[in-house]
């Protein structure tokens, strides 16, 4: 056609050559457009060789196409849900789920050496990164323990006041529990009749040691008396009393050893007691413990003699010191904490046992390499951080470390980065995100793109070779049920069960309409067991509105419950032997959907042929006897 319109023009050449200055002109304009057409010819000759250009490839496929003929640089092309999959021709589909590809971004200068997982970014890209960076530093830092507990009684104060001596409870001076005392206050007289006889024999022992010519047997037996009636827990102030009045008491009185809360009473007024019997529990309230649990990763940076800083929900505002005094020997098994005590004063009695507090604990200031908590993504065994490099556009490099303990807001460093090292403090995790959209090493995914699946559930190789997916088989055995299928019925039924699924994946409305008509007709000649009343329900959706239906999504909408109850009897053996549960994560927006197919590659009634390829097989029923002959 071209060397045709060059004869036209030369004919037109000599025909009107120098007849006027106009027709000159006219001819430098032909001349120029046999230029241009002469220049596309071996664009055009190769255009037409392509085999897989189409009429109305879009723009970019068109684009894509003359980039590729171009002998200075191959565009390449992947797709935007699974960017792991590279093609250089742009009219490919993808594999897995059957999308149009789109140019992959090129960047001619080669990256860094030294690291696998490294990604340079356009300076628009890095400006709305926005990535904040911290220097790796050497410097002095401390951690902040935060605590819990609750305050407990201090046992070191608890006091049991017994009987001193037998016999009954005259007069009992504390009727209730919960009361403060102080020490000397009366608490009980307790009457006994051997302490009339032992106040008579000290009265006569002191007439004796009065009178002329008294000795030392006199003053012994004097002294002995003294012995007798404070082993019964006379006071020695009562007992110069008696000697002094010289008048007898039939009563001893107990008073309270020390200052406290009288926590328990064991007598009532009455009662007879004998010698030792416990009357009173008293707890001293000066002092306080504070049990507070500490993780085992924690017991390093606590030592007894510390300071604990303590707020409790009593006092809102006030801050109090407390002192550990003793670290528990044992960590709990199941909780993997250890119990630890502090001494908290309690002058003013404002705190009560039981109360909850909160504590914190400052360690020493070490010297360690420290870089901030925000850099580090950690996985549970991996730490990775992104670090910046010496590079001329932004480019940024992940990194394994070992971290040591936490101090405040940044991690000590053991092993991965050197000092002064540039790492990514505000940022880190959409920088990790990138890489993964790129197939790169990344931080769920340390082999980069190996893993097709990742962040999908599609099971295709990267690549256009066919694998073998690996398919899970229903392996337990299916619930016994005594329902079974006629071959008739069990072929029919899947027979229009495979007519209204491949019309779906062909997107094919009114040859779906005539599978499902057939379907529920079969369904409605099964005498289906009483047991079974959801999975009949499920099958029977949709019945009355077959021919209401216009449109494929409504369609597939009645194909996914039907699905419902046709899965279910494939579980349990009824139907469908050694077919196979497919699933697409895509499905009914994003919900994800699963339908029954009788062949192992996947073809999607969900999406037809806009994603025909989208899904995976889950799984394969167990091949046997589902009906009966």
């Amino acid at each position: 056609m071209h060397w045709r319109v060059v004869l036209f023009v030369f004919t037109r050449q000599d025909n009107f050559m120098f007849r006027s200055q106009s027709y000159s002109k006219m001819l430098f304009g032909w001349c120029v457009l046999i230029s241009y057409n002469l220049m596309a010819m071996p664009h055009q000759h190769a255009s037409e060789q392509h085999q897989h250009a189409k009429p109305q490839a879009s723009a970019v496929a068109q684009q894509g196409a003359l980039a590729a003929l171009s002998p200075q640089a191959t565009t390449l092309y992947t797709c935007s849900m699974h960017p792991h999959f590279r093609s250089e021709n742009p009219n490919d589909r993808c594999p897995i789920c059957g999308m149009s590809l789109i140019p992959v971004e090129q960047d001619d200068d080669p990256l860094p050496e030294g690291d696998d997982a490294v990604i340079r970014l356009s300076p628009r890209a890095n400006a709305l990164l926005q990535p904040e960076l911290t220097p790796v530093l050497r410097q002095k830092a401390s951690a902040s323990l935060s605590l819990v507990g609750r305050l407990a009684a201090d046992q070191s104060r608890l006091k049991t006041i017994s009987a001193w001596t037998s016999g009954r409870i005259e007069q009992l001076y504390l009727a209730t529990t919960a009361v403060d005392v102080r020490e000397g206050d009366p608490m009980v007289e307790i009457f006994n009749p051997e302490l009339i006889v032992i106040q008579q024999e000290l009265l006569q022992a002191k007439q004796l040691s009065a009178g002329r010519g008294a000795g030392l047997p006199a003053a012994s037996t004097l002294d002995a008396a003294r012995r007798r009636l404070r082993l019964l827990g006379v006071p020695a102030a009562q007992i110069e009393q008696i000697l002094q009045r010289e008048t007898l008491q039939d009563t001893v009185t107990i008073s309270a050893p020390v200052s406290g809360r009288v926590m328990e009473r064991m007598v009532n007024s009455g009662a007879y007691v004998s010698t030792g019997q416990p009357l009173f529990t008293v707890l001293g309230l000066e002092t306080l413990w504070l049990e507070l649990e500490v993780f085992e990763h924690q017991l390093g940076d606590i030592r007894p003699g510390q300071t604990l800083q303590v707020t409790l929900l009593a006092l809102p505002g006030e801050t109090l010191e407390a002192k550990v005094q003793l670290i528990e020997p044992e960590v709990d098994s199941y909780r993997r904490t250890a119990r630890l005590r502090a001494v908290l004063p309690n002058r003013d009695g404002r705190l009560k046992p039981g109360m909850l507090a909160n504590a914190t604990l400052s360690t020493e200031q070490t010297e360690a390499l420290l870089i901030p908590v925000s850099a580090v993504l950690v996985t549970g065994e991996r730490a990775l951080v992104y670090v910046k490099l010496d590079d001329e556009r932004p480019t940024y490099a992940g990194r394994e470390v070992t971290l040591g303990r936490r101090l405040g807001d940044h991690y000590e460093l053991l092993a991965g980065l050197n000092e002064h090292e540039l790492v990514v403090s505000k940022g880190a995790f959409r920088l990790d995100s990138e890489l993964q959209i790129r197939g790169l090493p990344s931080m769920m995914s340390p082999g980069g793109g190996a893993d097709p699946h990742a962040g999908h559930r599609h099971a295709v190789a990267s690549d256009k070779k066919d694998q073998t997916p690996v398919i899970k088989p229903v392996t337990d055995k299916a619930p016994q049920v005594d329902f079974r299928l006629t071959d008739t019925e069990h072929q029919s039924l899947l027979a229009a069960y495979q007519q209204l699924y491949l019309a779906l994946t062909e997107d094919n409305l009114s040859e779906w309409q005539a599978g499902t008509a057939r379907f529920q007709q079969l369904v409605a000649q099964i005498n289906w067991p009483a047991n079974f009343p959801r999975i009949v329900v499920a099958l029977q959706h949709g019945r009355d509105e077959i021919d209401d239906v216009t449109s494929l999504a409504d369609a597939r909408a009645q194909f996914y419950q039907h699905n419902l109850g046709l899965l279910r009897l494939a579980e349990l053996g009824v139907i469908a032997p050694g077919w196979y549960r497919a699933f697409c994560p895509m499905a009914r927006n994003g919900d994800g959907a699963a339908w029954l197919q009788p062949q192992q590659n996947i073809l999607n009634p969900y999406f037809g042929a806009m994603m025909l390829r989208c899904g995976e097989v889950e799984q394969q029923f167990a091949s046997g006897e589902t009906h009966e002959h």
